[in-house]
């Protein structure tokens, strides 16, 4: 399921520049008279080889487009062939449009990029107290908030971004505030938040006003419902099992809450328009969109994401900006960020000392042609030596896959033979909360489970014991079911980001719509040993009074059983006659105790 120290980045930038930059200087030769010659046919190989549907490709120069072409369908059934006007999802590519829109707010003087966040959002807070109180929006745009990526949170939840933005607090951090580089969406979903406070505008209204509409980018959007309302888009593919597999169409996935993040769609050439401007330092035909001052913050190395690279190619670690990732190619320069979301990948690269930019974008999942394709290009208009980069990154792909499988083999199964569930499988069916992560429901499969987390189903199968295996595809999680002092199941546990203790689910019971009809039977005093338990209506909501004792919220669950609202494991459970209520127990850890109604 989907780091470096950030105390050493000076000495590493400062150290290693003038060998960069001498790099540089040599590895430039002579471009070549036609730089996009053969780019067709290899581009067109190299998309079969890696059974990618479609790619939409651009390249700006030197402030203008030189080119822009579609290769392979948009539509694979109907052989729909892709065009530089066909638009794609560019997943993460849309947090540079993001932390952009940020640095836009600090040149109008609403906001400075190195006061902490709660200058602006008061109610922000994170699990680690004093990383929440000295956050700053750099920190939140750098990925140096502590947290790990916490997907599992939003990916497939039906909450919105005040909901998600609400359970932040709850997630717990794998590293110290700023000690390392952790690629986190719910910082970057933060910032869109805080364009909105900030502006008193949607996200997706700034962003337009601000910034699409300045460049003639009318096309792009920023939900997945939106385009396909529109006349040419991209249809969603992915392997249907693993990597190298069957293709398969996908579905749609609308990720408009964490949009800041990662949901914007747009076009090759509507792209290009982008990258001119930031190419030109914020400039785009007479309008400025940001101060070179600021747009220089956005470029500026923030922490080290890696150190691990192919020193044939890279002179430099790997480093991060604000929504950017910055490195050098070859001796040249580059500012780059992927993106991937359910059936597209693409790639954005400004190599600004060459007054380059390279766009790719695909719609297939998780594929890495758009890297191979961007090197390519790059290599063709830097005039640098050929590499075959489809034979080295699919070589390096296939190799992983067989080591992956073989590694597979070797795995012990722990498996406990001859155990059973200590309950019948019709106990464990039911839904579990976690306040961080949403809903976990566990229901009927014919004669088996399913498990369904938001809205992500998966095959539930019996591993050992009260530990069950949720499956989909080539994803396998084991989840763990506890049981109460009263043998009654009440939580699940499993894990869904590492680094962190096991996520803990307990069992709920969703409340029933009841009107004050409904509960008018309940009304009334019981007789508990002596003393007189009372059941009363405020409005429409059923409440019961235990001398000595607040009042109990009850909350309907079955027609006659409540939940105690602010007491775990508590229920009143009534008992009809003839119609009338007759009793009422109280089912509790420590016993039942009836009364009797007077």
């Amino acid at each position: 399921m989907k780091n470096l120290h950030f105390i050493l980045l000076l000495f590493s930038f400062t150290a290693l520049v003038p060998s960069a930059l001498f790099a540089q200087k040599k590895a430039k030769t002579a471009v070549v008279a036609d730089p996009f010659k053969d780019i067709e046919s290899y581009i067109e190989k190299a998309r079969t080889d890696w059974q990618v549907p479609g790619i939409g490709l651009a390249v700006v120069r030197n402030g203008k487009v030189i080119y822009a072409k579609g290769f392979g369908y948009k539509d694979v059934d109907q052989k729909t062939p892709v065009s530089a006007n066909t638009q794609f999802a560019i997943g993460s590519c849309t947090k540079a449009f993001t932390s952009f829109g940020v640095c836009q707010l600090s040149q109008d003087g609403k906001l400075n990029l190195g006061l902490p966040l709660k200058t602006y959002l008061p109610d922000f807070k994170l699990h680690d107290e004093y990383a929440g109180e000295k956050l700053t929006p750099i920190d939140m745009l750098s990925h140096v908030s502590g947290l790990p990526r916490h997907d599992f949170a939003w990916y497939g939840s039906a909450r919105n971004r005040e909901a998600l933005y609400q359970a932040i607090p709850l997630f717990e951090p794998t590293v110290s505030f700023r000690q390392q580089w952790q690629y986190n969406n719910f910082m970057f979903m933060t910032a869109g938040y805080l364009v909105e406070k900030l502006s008193g505008q949607t996200w997706e209204a700034y962003t337009k006003a601000r910034i699409l509409d300045p460049l003639g980018m009318k096309a792009s959007n920023f939900s997945v419902i939106d385009m396909q309302k529109s006349a040419d888009y991209a249809l969603p593919y992915g392997w249907e099992d693993k990597p190298m597999g069957p293709v398969k169409k996908l579905e749609f996935r609308n990720i408009d809450a964490m949009g800041p993040a990662g949901s914007i769609n747009s076009t090759p050439n509507e792209m290009a328009k982008w990258v001119t401007m930031l190419l030109r330092q914020g400039q785009y035909e007479g309008q400025t969109l940001l101060s070179p001052e600021l747009h220089k913050e956005l470029f500026k190395p923030r922490s080290i994401v890696s150190t691990e690279l192919d020193s044939s190619y890279y002179t430099f670690h790997n480093l991060y900006g604000m929504g950017w990732f910055i490195t050098d190619y070859r001796g040249h320069l580059r500012h780059e960020h992927g993106g991937n979301i359910d059936g597209f990948s693409a790639n954005v690269a400004l190599y600004p000392r060459d007054s380059l930019g390279i766009i790719v974008l695909t719609n297939m999942n998780g594929t890495g042609l758009p890297g191979v394709v961007r090197n390519y290009v790059a290599d063709k208009l830097l005039g640098l030596a050929t590499v075959d980069w489809s034979d080295k990154q699919l070589s390096a792909l296939k190799k992983a896959l067989k080591a992956g499988e073989e590694a597979a083999q070797k795995v012990v199964d722990n498996r406990k033979k001859g155990t059973k569930p200590s309950h019948p499988i019709s106990d464990y069916i039911g839904k579990y909360k976690n306040e961080a992560y949403g809903v976990f429901e566990i229901k009927a499969s014919g004669d088996t489970l399913a498990g369904k987390f938001n809205e992500l189903e998966a095959k539930v199968s019996h591993y050992h014991y009260d530990v069950f295996s949720l499956s989909e595809g080539a994803v396998n999680v084991n989840f763990n079911v506890l049981s109460n002092l009263r043998g009654d199941i009440e939580a699940l546990e499993i894990e869904l980001q590492g680094g962190v203790k096991p996520l803990r689910f307990e069992r709920f019971n969703e409340a029933l719509k009841t009107t004050q009809n409904d509960l008018q039977k309940f009304v009334g005093d019981y007789d508990l040993m002596g003393a007189t338990v009372k059941c009363f209506l405020k409005g429409d909501v059923l409440f019961v009074n235990v001398p000595g004792q607040t009042d109990y919220e009850l909350v309907p669950v079955a027609p006659l059983r409540f939940d105690l609202k602010i007491a775990k494991g508590y229920q009143l459970v009534f008992a009809e006659e003839n119609g009338k209520i007759v009793t009422a127990t109280f089912d509790q850890p420590n016993g039942k105790f009836t009364a009797k109604r007077k």
